[in-house]
């Protein structure tokens, strides 16, 4: 009975998500519907005739104007995995997704437009380090992680993603390293300190059971309780 009623409230849960998503961002209604065709024409296709045919459904929904072009890349991308696509074909699709950000950003907006937009690329770069964890080298995941705290430093989500990726790759030096910086970023906002220090110090623990735990001594940790979620970290939960 408790293992259903879990089962429940996480439905309950991505449900409220996905209702929240369909409030505040204009054409998402639309691009998950296009998305879903896609998807379906790819599952049942044979061959590369599927695939095909579901890459120029995406291709014609990205020349709609009134689609969420973000939801249409991220499933795009996880379309061209499943697939075994070429990863530098994959990447041209992160490029057009970021393209979309930058003329967004041209183009202006309202405060509450630039606030939902700046939440929306974290969740993109933290998406895009993931990729590179899984079809990169080292070398392109860390060059990811330094674009992404570049074009998000408010975002706390990205510096732990950035840290908890140098964890992944071996490099508990360089995690220590992105992490103080973080907390530098964010000096004057104890809860946020607060957050990043037990998202990467609980994943670390999961990691490295021992030697990372050092940590806790090494950096120091904020007393303050934590009353709501840093901006932007909602996105890790339903990225």
């Amino acid at each position: 009975m408790a293992a259903t009623e879990r089962v429940d409230d996480e439905a309950d849960r991505r449900r409220r998500a996905r209702e929240l998503l369909d409030a505040t961002t204009p054409g998402r209604s639309i691009a998950v519907r296009r998305c879903t065709l896609a998807l379906e024409t790819f599952r049942s296709g044979g061959g590369g005739g599927g695939l095909a045919e579901a890459r120029a459904l995406l291709r014609d929904a990205l020349d709609c104007s009134n689609v969420h072009h973000p939801t249409i890349y991220r499933a795009w991308i996880s379309m061209e995995e499943q697939a075994g696509s070429d990863a530098v074909g994959i990447r041209k699709l992160f490029g057009g997704w970021h393209c979309w950000y930058r003329k967004k950003r041209e183009g202006g907006g309202s405060q509450n437009e630039e606030e939902t937009r700046s939440q929306d690329e974290g969740g993109f770069w933290c998406h895009y380090i993931d990729f590179e964890l899984r079809r990169g080298t080292a070398a392109s995941a860390r060059g990811v992680g330094e674009r992404a705290v570049a074009a998000c430093p408010r975002d706390p989500a990205v510096h732990a993603k950035y840290a908890k990726a140098e964890l992944r790759l071996g490099c508990p030096d360089r995690a220590r390293a992105v992490l103080l910086s973080a907390l530098d970023a964010f000096a004057a906002d104890a809860e946020t300190r607060e957050r990043l220090e037990r998202e990467v110090t609980a994943y670390g623990d999961t990691m490295h059971r021992g030697s990372w735990r050092r940590l806790r001594g090494f950096l120091p940790f904020c007393s303050r309780r934590w009353t709501r979620p840093a901006q932007g970290y909602d996105l890790l939960a339903v990225a």
